[in-house]
């Protein structure tokens, strides 16, 4: 009788751990699927953020030039008879939009009342103060002088999905464009073609792929492979779409590469049902406690190689930049000192025979400096290129970055607006070294010293020196970062700005300027002798050959 019930009371036990073992297994496998889709959900929603900031950046600079090319037409028409007669203009606006390849052109006055269209039935039927929606936004072009571009958005007034850009005019008023998913595709397509060439995701199987709207592949991970048609890569991988400024935008991930073997946690969990409860406590705190601080490596790994990307492609890597451009030489170059920098360089126009450069640093490194040099370049750019002094814009930059700095972070740079026809250069210097001027006549090299203002980001109100300097043609200016003048040898010794200056003189970086960058860095390496780079190397030369 006893040896009865302990046999029911075996099997009981046998049973109870049986049930347990099982429900066990079945509660791990529903968390594990649900928080493997959540994860892969939110790895898909960061990539599709990623490509759109690209996308939109291209598709907007394509439509804003075609907006700066209205505007000049449009101040021509201005002066022509008919410009006031409605179905005249409507029609001649038309035929401009055809020939640029747009869908709508409107012109605001003053007082943003829509005045001149495309559509001949617009005329007079929209105040821009007064609307709602996006249109409401372009009412800001009548008071600031600067560009404005939405995203693909529904036009209330016509039903359709359009994209508009706004650019001021200078008597007041603005110019609007605007273009539906398929012009948008024609117009920005060679734009967009190659940009996701090595944009691998969880895997070199994975990738991002932009189609046109009859699904001929426009970019793909492996460059070449673009003009091929897309299909459908099948179930073992999770293939994701949304339409990105008109383009249909793939993300596909390999299933075995985003999805963890459910075989291996719930094996994993029948084992630790086995053991004791202590024992089974302890190895469940070990395993949980190692595979957060593997994710937690992994995420932040991710993040740098998902800032070293956006830092890769915000800075300009083509040189020559300007190709029909021949009264200047621009070459630039950066070597960061870990896997995500904090310097950066840009370049761009700012008006009619006028072209901004800088050099600028910041004042941490990694992630936190990537997001701070991103939102800085924007602003300087934004505010350079809105007309404004370049003194006033240095300023209004500074304010900026001041608001919401918590991680109190700042940045030094040097910039400066050449005037293409007369070489004069006007800059200003936020707490950076100061440039060398080397001079095509003697060959001479000297310090372009002034009294620095404050860094930027530092305290808002700063007050900022502007400066002039002429060079004739054959002169240049170098700009550099304190990771050229502070690399120290095995002795702590530093490179200096003296060994800088003597490298550089003589001219013989004037014949050739894209070999400044190679030549001062095999300088510096021959000083540091092995001692590891202790900051981020960041040159660049620009060369005034004279009014075309």
């Amino acid at each position: 009788m006893k040896t009865d019930g302990r046999r029911r009371l075996a099997w009981r036990l046998v049973g109870a751990v049986a049930l347990a073992f099982a429900a066990s297994m079945v509660l791990t496998w529903v968390l594990h699927e649900r928080m493997t889709q959540g994860e892969l959900h939110r790895l898909v929603d960061n990539v599709f953020d990623d490509v759109a900031v690209h996308i939109r950046e291209r598709v907007d600079g394509r439509m804003l030039r075609l907006a700066a090319a209205v505007r000049d037409r449009v101040l021509e028409m201005r002066a022509e008879a008919w410009w006031d007669d409605p179905d005249e203009s409507s029609r001649r606006l038309k035929a401009l939009a055809g020939e640029l390849g747009v869908d709508d052109i409107c012109v605001a006055d003053a007082n943003g009342l829509l005045t001149h269209s495309a559509r001949r039935e617009q005329v007079g039927a929209l105040d821009f103060t007064k609307a709602e929606g996006q249109a409401r936004e372009f009412a800001a072009l009548l008071h600031d002088k600067f560009e404005l571009a939405q995203t693909l958005l529904p036009d209330t007034l016509r039903g359709e999905v359009v994209k508009y850009v706004g650019l001021w005019i200078p008597d007041g008023g603005f110019v609007q464009v605007g273009a539906r998913d398929r012009t948008i595709r024609n117009l920005a397509r060679t734009a967009v073609t190659g940009l996701t060439h090595g944009w691998h995701v969880s895997g070199s199987a994975g990738g991002i792929f932009i189609t046109t709207g009859n699904g001929t592949i426009i970019s793909h991970p492996e460059a070449g492979r673009e003009g091929g048609q897309w299909r459908d890569p099948g179930e073992d991988f999770h293939c994701s779409r949304r339409d990105i400024e008109g383009f249909p935008v793939y993300v596909v991930i390999p299933r075995r590469t985003a999805i963890v073997e459910r075989r291996v946690l719930v094996g994993t969990s029948a084992f630790l049902n086995g053991m004791a409860l202590v024992l089974a406590s302890v190895l469940v705190g070990i395993v949980i406690a190692g595979w957060v601080r593997a994710q937690a490596r992994a995420r932040r790994a991710k993040e740098l190689a998902m800032a070293a990307d956006i830092q890769e492609n915000a800075i300009p890597r083509v040189f020559p930049p300007f190709p029909d451009e021949k009264r200047v030489d621009l070459y630039a170059s950066m070597k960061p000192a870990r896997e995500v920098g904090g310097d950066f360089y840009d370049f761009y126009f700012t008006g009619t025979g006028r072209l901004a450069f800088l050099v600028a640093d910041v004042s941490d490194k990694g992630v936190p400096a990537a997001l701070f040099m991103m939102r800085a370049k924007t602003l300087l750019k934004n505010l350079a290129q809105s007309g404004r002094p370049l003194v006033d814009a240095v300023t209004e930059a500074n304010d900026a970055l001041c608001e919401g700095n918590a991680a109190n972070m700042f940045v030094t740079s040097w910039i400066g607006v050449i005037e293409l026809d007369t070489g004069l250069v006007h800059y200003v210097n936020a707490g950076h070294n100061p440039p060398i001027v080397l001079r095509a006549k003697d060959g001479s090299a000297a310090y372009l010293r002034s009294r620095p203002g404050l860094v930027l980001g530092a305290m808002p109100g700063a007050k900022y020196r502007p400066g002039e300097i002429a060079l004739e043609p054959g002169d240049a200016i170098y700009l550099y970062t304190d990771g050229i003048t502070e690399q120290p040898d095995s002795n702590g010794v530093l490179f200096g700005e003296e060994r800088l200056r003597a490298g550089l003189e003589g001219g013989t970086v004037l014949e050739h300027p894209e070999t400044c960058a190679g030549t001062v860095l095999a300088l510096v390496e021959a000083h540091a002798a092995g001692a590891e780079q202790s900051d981020d190397r960041t040159q660049l030369l620009l060369r005034w050959r004279g009014r075309a």
